[in-house]
């Protein structure tokens, strides 16, 4: 029995809390809720991106709307909209310099199709996502892709400069016997690689390595198993090209240790 089987039971066999998967991106000194479905860079510089999930759909119906958010210092009171003239760039920023702002594309007049709310909170200088039941601290270069399926628990995915193919997957949480056990996630031809632990936000984190060949393309995969109190578990999925292991594991590891609960 390898990944695909274990989690044709459901993602989510065992839910705690709400059904409802709900997403809100955090940090120096706002919060945003996308509509979903959405895509968000989050660029070297700390500057992040929102824009469609499907460029090439949004594309089709005319021209693509984003919103870009530029990092400063946390902004006191209301984000007020400000545009020098009809036809020119529309920010949100509150008056005081260099805080924290959001950019709209060119010819937008509000944020409305990109993203539901926008609000001033006490949020510190790095980027969070908060679903219902957990938040990790998201790292600089991975795209994020939410499918805005709202019957799970698990729809989002992180990507490695936006590949399909170099990407971290959240899955669960599952609680005693429906806690996968690493053998059956060992697919057919893939083989035992490195394994280890660190310590999580609640409990010590355990991770496996594990890889194989097709077509002579090497590629590996490395599953954490992430505690949300004593006994509910999240599995986060890995998967990348062997050239781009270091990146996409160091990120991994970075949001695997970050990964903490919302309950």
């Amino acid at each position: 029995m390898g990944f695909l089987d274990v989690f044709k039971r459901g993602r989510s066999s065992v839910i705690i809390g709400s059904r409802q998967f709900s997403m809100t991106i955090a940090g120096f000194g706002v919060e945003v809720k996308p509509k979903l479905p959405a895509a968000a860079a989050h660029l070297a510089d700390g500057t992040l991106v929102f824009g469609p999930y499907n460029v090439a759909a949004a594309r089709a119906l005319g021209p693509i709307k984003n919103v870009l958010i530029r990092p400063g210092t946390p902004p006191i009171g209301l984000l007020a909209k400000h545009a020098m003239s009809e036809s020119s760039i529309v920010t949100y920023s509150t008056a005081q310099r260099g805080t924290t702002q959001l950019v709209l594309g060119t010819g937008m007049h509000d944020y409305d199709d990109v993203l539901e709310t926008v609000k001033t909170a006490p949020h510190n200088a790095q980027w969070r996502i908060i679903t219902d039941d957990h938040e990790i601290v998201w790292p600089a270069t991975l795209l994020l892709r939410v499918d805005g399926n709202l019957s799970t628990r698990s729809g989002y995915e992180l990507a490695l400069d936006g590949s399909m193919d170099k990407v971290i997957t959240f899955h669960g949480p599952y609680i005693g016997e429906r806690i996968p056990r690493p053998e059956q996630l060992l697919s057919p031809g893939q083989s035992w690689g490195e394994s280890g632990s660190f310590e999580g936000t609640v409990k010590e984190v355990k991770w496996f390595t594990v890889g194989h060949t097709l077509d002579g393309v090497a590629s590996l995969a490395r599953y954490y198993f992430v505690h949300l109190d004593s006994t509910a578990v999240y599995l986060v999925r890995a998967q990348t090209t062997e050239n781009a292991a270091p990146a996409m594991f160091g990120a991994a590891d970075f949001v695997a240790r970050s990964l903490r609960p919302r309950f």
